[in-house]
């Protein structure tokens, strides 16, 4: 039990040392880029179709339908699993997932701040994941981050990361 409990610990130092890791680097891109966090209407519209469309992809469990909305170069940064780098490792990180875990989420959009082509957006989700090896269906809640980048007029998913909440 005590080993879990480190583990545990260890794994929350570790997101929220990421979470600021990423937080400074927002930081810093605010201030070099000339753009101030305003997002249009029109921005706010297609990042929430973007994050609509990737909540389908999930409880889809369809890899083709996540790839897609990333970026060519995406990182996708799963809670306690490394990190996939590029479209290739993307695609074999979420077809892992899918065979492992049968998700029904929802996200909430808690902010959206835009610089420029880049922007992140803060979110939490709840729903049920079932444990397809286990045959159990527990509840989850987690937070997630996700860093968009808009190539081509269209958002994308640049960098994505998420860890229970709960």
């Amino acid at each position: 039990m005590k080993m879990n409990s480190l583990i545990s610990k260890a794994n929350t130092m570790m997101a929220m040392a990421m979470a600021m890791a990423m937080a400074i680097v927002i930081v810093m891109m605010g201030s070099v880029l000339p753009a101030m966090a305003n997002t249009s209407l029109q921005d706010r519209q297609q990042i929430k179709y973007l994050l609509n469309n990737y909540e389908l992809a999930l409880n889809a469990s369809d890899t083709s339908k996540v790839l897609p909305l990333y970026t060519d170069d995406g990182v996708f940064m799963p809670s306690q699993k490394p990190s996939a780098v590029g479209a290739s490792e993307v695609k074999t990180a979420y077809q892992h997932v899918f065979q492992a875990l049968d998700l029904n989420v929802k996200f909430h959009i808690d902010e959206i701040e835009q610089y420029g082509d880049v922007a992140f957006v803060r979110t939490t989700s709840d729903g049920k994941i079932k444990l397809l090896d286990k045959n159990i269906t527990i509840t989850n809640n987690s937070r997630e981050l996700f860093i968009l980048k808009r190539s081509n007029n269209k958002w994308k998913i640049y960098r994505y990361m998420f860890n229970e909440a709960s």
